[in-house]
């Protein structure tokens, strides 16, 4: 199935490039194309879509409290260069942020979680269902990979966070990270490790999960960049 998109972008370069580039992604079809806001709100009032890709840098505020108000957050992606878009895609809830120049296989990605979410299907990689025993105020807790979201450095301790429970455990943020797949956790700052099943938008200096916002340092940008673009 076909999903229908509109593309607002007030370069005109950048937009043609834009939608030159997403004709390579055969199950989208472009419906309208806009260089400003004003036109993309009014088509908006009277029609519907399956995705908006939009680059905000005019009109952000107007743009921002569009989104809110017509409570489209889940089928808008930002496509910009600044960082602080992506701050605030993260603060309204948008389905995606793409930073320029457009990446068509970061794109792809964005394309598998909307059809992921269409069938309802949250994928699981078989590494994570294992899981690992840890000592815990004086008893072994097993705690299952896929259910930690991050992992925080407390001096000679851990901090283990899952989406039920806390794990306070005696270990150097190196010792846990051996015993969990590279492939599925990133150490983004000296003090924190992240689940890349949980993250849900990164900008320059900061990784956003679903509750928690982490620093992300610059040494390990590009390194996470790479880790989260490949992490399916």
């Amino acid at each position: 199935m076909k999903l229908n998109y509109l593309l607002l972008d007030p370069n005109d370069v950048a937009r043609i490039q834009v939608r030159q580039r997403l004709k390579e992604i055969s199950s989208l079809s472009l419906t309208k194309e806009f260089s400003n806001f004003t036109d993309l709100k009014n088509f908006l009032q009277y029609e519907s879509t399956d995705l908006v890709l939009i680059d905000p840098s005019e009109n952000e505020d107007k743009i921002f409290k569009f989104i809110e108000q017509y409570g489209i957050q889940k089928q808008v992606v930002f496509t910009s260069k600044k960082s602080t878009h992506a701050v605030k895609g993260f603060e309204l809830g948008i389905l995606d942020f793409l930073p320029k120049p457009f990446n068509l296989v970061r794109f792809e990605l964005t394309m598998e979680r909307i059809e992921q979410k269409r069938l309802g299907i949250k994928p699981v990689n078989p590494e994570l269902k294992k899981s690992i025993e840890v000592k815990c105020n004086l008893k072994t807790e097993k705690i299952t990979l896929s259910a930690i979201q991050w992992i925080e450095a407390m001096g000679d301790y851990v901090k283990i966070v899952t989406s039920k429970k806390k794990y306070i455990v005696l270990s150097s943020m190196k010792g846990i990270q051996q015993r969990i797949p590279e492939k599925h956790f990133f150490r983004c700052h000296k003090s924190y490790i992240v689940n890349l099943e949980e993250v849900i938008n990164f900008s320059q200096s900061t990784v956003f999960l679903k509750n928690k916002s982490i620093p992300l340092s610059r040494a390990k940008k590009e390194g996470f960049k790479t880790a989260w673009s490949s992490r399916y």
